[in-house]
């Protein structure tokens, strides 16, 4: 097993990584007394396939435990929803301070985090990510949130886990599609502070995509040390040091919203998009070579090589970009490549260029 540790003071956390290390749960949590009911938020399909195995584990801990099932698709981070979970989660803990568990994917994950840092003004909560998206990247740095119609996660909250715990085992169930779709993140981890890793994807997508355990390991350690050292620079998003984890998840965000948060787009297909329209904006502007461009697009249609915008009107995606959260003072906020491994922020994006590139743009 291997170990990050994301170090915010009275914060800090460590994320556990390796193959079916889920049985030693009991001995990494510290409860506040024995009684303390656990709350487990998932879906159906995460639950019929390890529910058992979970609940197993967490057994040595408390003789009270709650499977609690929400949908599983984007649109599960709404205010219904978080509702729902919120009032089943006061019916289950009454009188009593919960320990709540966030077990599925990075919606899962989102909506739980969500519920945790706001029942009882913040409970302590653990992501036990299922797939190689939420492993990777959202079940860290205490982002939690869920979307409206406008935009997505622009309701939540900074609030740490107590814990993460990235067992491989989960990605053996995955359907191809998904793990792509998490393989775009960390080929975003890649462009903004490694080249070794974006030259290790080139090498290894085909073992990474038959699931060899060693690369497996060794892109989801990569990734999370990435962002565990970026998040400890800039926890609350305040320094422009953490926005460089938002590359391509500008116009990503605002794809997603104009699809209505569909299944035709998932979230790493749209993150792989806007690193892809990033990219050409860079290149329109001389900010990076045009080899080191191409690299990246060719990356980029190996991990994701369908995904396409011609469904999604360019009115929607514009109006769904005027929502983005990045935006200050309604100036336009994009981070573009200077090169493989490093990326700057820029402010003030033509109007023009941004519709030119998306117009233009295919993956």
């Amino acid at each position: 097993m291997k170990t990050v540790k994301v170090n915010l003071n009275k914060r800090s956390y460590k994320i556990h990584i390796g193959n079916n290390i889920l049985k030693k749960l009991p001995s990494l949590i510290k409860l506040d007394k024995p009684d303390t009911p656990l709350f487990v938020v998932t879906n159906k399909k995460v639950n019929t396939l390890y529910g058992a195995k979970l609940k197993k584990a967490l057994k040595p801990l408390g003789k009270k435990i709650l499977f609690y099932e929400i949908p599983d698709s984007e649109r599960a981070k709404s205010f219904p929803v978080y509702i729902k979970t919120i009032r089943r989660l006061a019916r289950f803990a009454k009188k009593v301070k919960p320990f709540v568990f966030a077990f599925g994917g990075g919606v899962t994950g989102d909506l739980t985090g969500f519920v945790a840092s706001a029942y009882r003004r913040g409970v302590p909560y653990i992501q036990i990510p299922t797939t190689l998206l939420a492993q990777v990247d959202s079940a860290i740095g205490g982002k939690v949130a869920i979307d409206i119609k406008e935009a997505k996660n622009i309701v939540g909250n900074f609030y740490q886990p107590k814990m993460v715990i990235c067992d491989l085992v989960f990605l053996k169930t995955l359907p191809e599609r998904e793990l792509r779709n998490g393989l775009a993140e960390v080929v975003k981890y890649g462009i903004i502070k490694d080249k070794k890793l974006f030259s290790f994807l080139e090498k290894n997508i085909k073992s990474i995509l038959k699931l060899n355990a060693k690369t497996l390991e060794y892109i989801v350690f990569k990734s999370c040390f990435i962002k565990a050292r970026v998040v400890e620079k800039d926890e609350l998003d305040t320094k422009d040091l953490r926005a460089i984890l938002n590359f391509g998840h500008t116009l990503g965000h605002a794809i997603e919203a104009a699809s209505c948060y569909s299944r035709s787009v998932m979230h790493g297909e749209a993150v792989a998009l806007g690193m892809v329209m990033a990219s050409r904006i860079a290149l329109k502007r001389k900010m990076i070579k045009k080899r080191d461009y191409e690299k990246i697009c060719s990356l980029i249609r190996r991990v994701v090589p369908k995904t396409k915008l011609k469904h999604i009107r360019l009115k929607n995606i514009l109006n769904a970009l005027s929502y983005d959260k990045k935006f200050i003072y309604g100036v336009n906020r994009f981070i573009l490549p200077e090169g493989i491994g490093h990326v700057k922020i820029v402010d003030k994006v033509p109007d023009v260029l941004i519709k030119e590139t998306i117009e233009n743009t295919r993956v």
